[in-house]
């Protein structure tokens, strides 16, 4: 199977390397049928990655522009990646959203937890006294509850493994992950498999774990699937070792956007 599309990219309007002209022309240039603008959202605590809010028109009006301009060769879809922690009314105005956590909040604090694993380490030590679990379930709490603004899909469930906090075989952690992943899956809102730490160097595997896509497989769950593209070059990277993962864990179809609706594709 060829899978043609990818709603989760970032462009130099946010933390990505290229514009959304070479995304859109590096599409093309692997056969896609769809691909979709994805920038991440303000949150007014760390400007350091995101869409600054003037730059909000600028990113619209440039990608309805390509909409236009390429028409007769892409399907290009203007979306973004709202944070958990951003405001609300940002999914306003797009043709679809995405919903992520980056952070979690604790004593007043916004932790990333994806920056590094020593970041991740200090809000487990400083936030929650060291309890991973306790950490993990403030996490997973904030996934389920972005499934109030109702996102196209779920990004990068399990984002918080990406530097090995928590441990992925404590009983107590799968527990707390299957129950989010539960909620979300009885939301029937698609579950993103994500390539983006396999692209960075970070992980050798995509998300969510194979533990969950076993899960999600036994719920006849959805899932879709992107690489939460920052380069161009790597639009498509993994996407063999996301589907074979998914067929090894039982996992029969996914659900590809085609600019209008999901489509179920076997796999």
């Amino acid at each position: 199977m060829v899978y043609t599309g990818n709603l989760h990219t970032h462009s130099t309007f946010s933390d990505g390397k290229h514009s959304p002209r070479e995304i859109i022309e590096a599409a093309i240039g692997l056969g896609f049928d769809v691909i979709g603008l994805s920038d991440h959202s303000y949150t007014d605590f760390d400007s350091s990655y995101c869409l600054p809010p003037v730059r909000y028109e600028e990113y619209k009006n440039e990608v309805r522009a390509l909409q236009t301009e390429y028409a007769d060769r892409i399907k290009v879809m203007l979306g973004i990646e709202l944070d958990y922690f951003s405001n609300p009314q940002d999914k306003e105005g797009f043709d679809y959203f995405i919903s992520g956590v980056h952070y979690v909040k604790a004593n007043g604090v916004y932790h990333p937890i994806d920056l590094s694993a020593a970041a991740t380490q200090k809000c487990v030590d400083e936030g929650f006294g060291g309890n991973k679990v306790a950490f993990a379930k403030a996490y997973y709490d904030s996934v389920v509850d972005s499934l109030k603004e109702k996102p196209l899909f779920l990004a990068h469930f399990d984002l918080i493994t990406k530097h090995g906090v928590p441990d992925q075989t404590d009983p107590h952690y799968i527990n707390v992950a299957k129950q989010a992943l539960d909620a979300v899956l009885e939301a029937d809102i698609p579950v993103e498999v994500n390539t983006g730490a396999m692209a960075r160097g970070a992980t050798d595997w995509p998300y969510p774990a194979e533990f969950l896509m076993r899960h999600i497989a036994e719920k006849n769950g959805r899932v879709t699937l992107g690489s939460d593209c920052h380069d161009c070059t790597k639009l498509d990277y993994a996407f063999d070792v996301a589907l074979s993962a998914l067929r090894r864990n039982g996992v029969r179809s996914i659900w590809n956007y085609n600019g209008t609706q999901f489509v179920e594709q076997e796999i």
